[in-house]
């Protein structure tokens, strides 16, 4: 059996009680639709002779115990704490998971047992005289306090007044112990005398009633053990541990051998007393003091016991208040554990937020110093390819082209890395243009059928567009790089004599891109892990192809970041397909869309204005590997002068320099010459999102961003010439 007695939750009770405690659980449990098991409920060669209720629901868990004693009595024990009640079912091989008991739960069945205590006790109570009449309702009264409030000390307050008026008492009093007089009375049966004399405190009296002013008060009075140097304390306290009141008629004849004692009754009046014990379990928690100080009183057995009754439910409510006090500790703890966990999961997020800005910041520099010098590398291996001062030996274009390719490769790794910070950073922003889905996905195509064509695989283009479908609105830039990722991979992991369809169509404001492939397919297992970063999912292909495991991540994101989704349907050696959904964008900033960039330049004169070496470096010599002929201005309080003795047909002018302000350049340019003067492409940061909207105010034709892509720089470059040679031919 469980032990509760430091607890307060153990009560002795005449054996014929338990009936009817076992109908009222029973019945409770009944009425509240509650799991109740009981000793019956054990193998036959388990059971000890005590009994036991437990009552389980989904807000309550109280085990109630009975051992039977040697005379008519069992000592009941009660326990409502949910580790406990786990506890006692685990030793009897019953053991469950329990719910926590709540307040509300554990107060109700509390104050149900009370209501048919005292039910049952009115049924057995035999016609009564006015006086016990009396005696009922205010045990009654009391008991309504009990369920009507926690609230200890209102309770006892109240509860003093009220039967001290019913005894017509001079005085009523409560003497509460202490934790040490507790640990003295637990160990007063073999302690010497010697041993309690040179203790401290036993209690001191808490609650009073007087029914005159002109009685002396002795609220938190304290007496200092000298009630426990005369013979007759062991008697006594034996008493009332077994829960006996006692009267004194006569306290002078009652003291001969306490004189501290009989000195402190005469100074405070007492003639007569009456003691009930307090008992809360098996403590000894105080006791209940009635004092007669006018003249000598004749205790009637019916006072003593009344005040007895008194005292047993006021025991009750002690007990519920410790109840009470205990599950208001756990709570608070509680409390005080999710503050601290909180605290915790918000200093994890600052943490977390400071290094996601650190990783931020350092792949925003890293970018650029890596990105600077390999577009350097890579703009000037394709320099040299296209045009060099001699002729090249094969083993010289091998070296040149395997320093471009692998150059390219990296800074699509770098970019990728790069695309990824941005977006989780929440600093990438769509830049919404109205575009040719007919062009655009050409174009993807296109520029994977010489890698296709290399490993025999057939790449194709499926269009599914009526009239009027062909024109959507979203970043073309972002959904070119969503089906390049996706084209890369099908081609990569597609065997040779395999097939590679891209397929379009359009589902009201939707546009739906699906990739499909012949390819070798991808474990269900593997398919959860598909758009984690840096994930490759075969670790024999891993070696077989190069890769980050950036590529669907990053794609995921943009189609993300569109407000669309991405699906994949595979099946291991049958292939893939990728169906990817963009939603029509919102036009938020328009803009003129780009013109269709060509395989050829257009031979003419083109200014640059940079005051960067090595970045004027890369234009003029990709620009004139390009057969176009290209003045560099480093001074930019010049170019206005220069642009119009050399009447060039572009300006490529950067936005950050020195000696001018680039957009103001710009801005006096297009104002000059309007429309039908030079293209204006300006060199932007692309780490500074705002440059381009400020390039394209100030009225530039195009923007590059810096570090320089060669090969895009060509390509707008060749777009430019173009669209200025067709414009001079239609004024001719």
């Amino acid at each position: 059996m469980p032990d509760f007695t430091d607890r307060g939750t153990e009560q002795v009770m005449p054996k014929l009680a338990l009936v009817l405690l076992g109908q009222f659980l029973h019945q409770y449990c009944q009425q509240h639709r509650l799991t109740l098991l009981t000793e019956t409920n054990l193998p036959a060669d388990t059971a000890d002779g005590s009994s036991f209720w437990c009552l389980l629901g989904p807000e309550l868990s109280v085990v109630v115990t009975a051992q039977p004693q040697e005379d008519d009595r069992a000592v009941v024990e009660v326990a409502a704490e949910a580790a406990v009640v786990e506890a006692f079912l685990t030793q009897r091989g019953l053991g469950r998971p329990l719910a926590t008991t709540g307040l509300n739960a554990l107060s109700q069945f509390m104050l149900a047992w009370l209501q048919a205590c005292a039910e049952a006790a009115q049924a057995v109570v035999p016609p009564v005289t006015n006086r016990q009449q009396e005696r009922r309702l205010l045990l009654n009264q009391v008991i309504t306090k009990i369920q009507g409030s926690l609230e200890l000390s209102e309770i006892l307050e109240t509860t003093v007044a009220e039967v001290r008026q019913f005894l017509q008492a001079d005085r009523l009093l409560i003497y509460q112990f202490d934790q040490i007089s507790n640990a003295l009375v637990r160990s007063m049966d073999s302690a010497a005398p010697e041993q309690v004399k040179g203790s401290d405190t036993m209690g001191y009296i808490t609650y009073e009633s007087r029914s005159s002013d002109r009685l002396a008060s002795v609220l938190n009075y304290t007496e200092n053990l000298c009630f426990h140097h005369h013979p007759d304390y062991p008697h006594q306290e034996r008493r009332y541990r077994h829960g006996h009141p006692l009267a004194i008629d006569d306290v002078a004849k009652a003291y001969p051998h306490a004189p501290c004692m009989t000195s402190f009754l005469q100074q405070v009046q007492v003639k007569s007393k009456a003691v009930a014990p307090i008992r809360v379990g098996q403590q000894l928690w105080g006791l209940l003091i009635v004092h007669q100080c006018d003249d000598l009183r004749q205790w009637q057995p019916w006072e003593t016991e009344f005040l007895q009754h008194i005292a047993e439910h006021l025991a009750i409510a002690i007990n519920q208040a410790q109840l009470y006090h205990q599950l208001q500790q756990q709570t608070q703890n509680l409390e005080v554990c999710v503050v601290e966990r909180t605290q915790d999961l918000r200093d994890a997020l600052v943490a977390a937020e400071a290094a996601n800005r650190a990783k931020t910041e350092f792949l925003a520099t890293m970018s650029h110093e890596l990105r600077t010098p390999l577009t350097y590398i890579i703009g000037m291996s394709a320099t040299l390819l296209r045009w060099s001062l001699g002729e090249l030996t094969p083993r010289q274009r091998d070296y040149l082209s395997t320093i471009q390719t692998s150059g390219e490769h990296l800074l699509r790794v770098i970019n990728d890395i790069l695309d990824v910070s941005k977006i989780e950073a929440g600093r990438t922003v769509l830049e919404v243009r109205q575009f040719s889905l007919t062009s655009l996905c050409r174009q993807s195509v296109d520029a994977f059928r010489n890698e296709a064509a290399q490993h025999a695989i057939d790449i194709s283009l499926d269009l599914k567009l009526s009239t009027g479908q062909d024109t959507f609105f979203a970043d073309p830039r972002r959904v070119r790089q969503i089906l390049a990722n996706l084209l890369s991979n099908a081609v990569k992991f597609t065997p040779a004599e395999g097939k590679v369809i891209l397929r379009v169509r359009r589902e009201q404001n939707d546009a739906v891109f699906q990739i499909q492939d012949t390819g070798i397919g991808i474990s269900p297992t593997a398919q959860s892990l598909l758009f984690e970063k840096f994930q490759q999912l075969e670790s024999v292909r891993q070696r077989e192809h190069q890769g980050t495991g950036l590529g669907l991540a990053l794609t995921k994101q943009l189609v993300q970041l569109h407000g669309g989704s991405i699906r994949v349907s595979s099946e291991v050696g049958m292939g893939s397909v990728f169906t990817v959904r963009i939603p029509l964008q919102r036009l938020t900033n328009p803009l003129e869309p780009s013109p269709a960039t060509t395989a050829e330049p257009v031979v003419g004169r083109i200014v640059l204005v940079e005051d960067n070496e090595e970045t004027a470096d890369i234009v003029c010599n990709m620009l004139t590997a390009a057969g176009y002929q290209v003045i560099w201005i480093v001074d930019g309080s010049r170019v206005l002068d220069q642009v119009e003795l050399l009447q060039p047909a572009a300006i490529v002018i950067s936005l950050e320099l020195a000696s001018a302000s680039g957009s103001d350049i710009i801005t006096t340019l297009h104002r000059r010459a309007g429309s039908s003067g030079p293209k204006i492409l300006a060199l932007i940061d692309l780490d500074s999102p705002d440059q381009t909207e400020q390039a394209l105010g100030a009225g530039a034709n195009d923007c590059v961003g810096k570090p320089i892509d060669p090969r895009h720089l060509l390509a707008t470059v060749n777009a430019l010439m173009t669209t200025q040679a067709v414009e001079v031919q239609g004024n001719v």
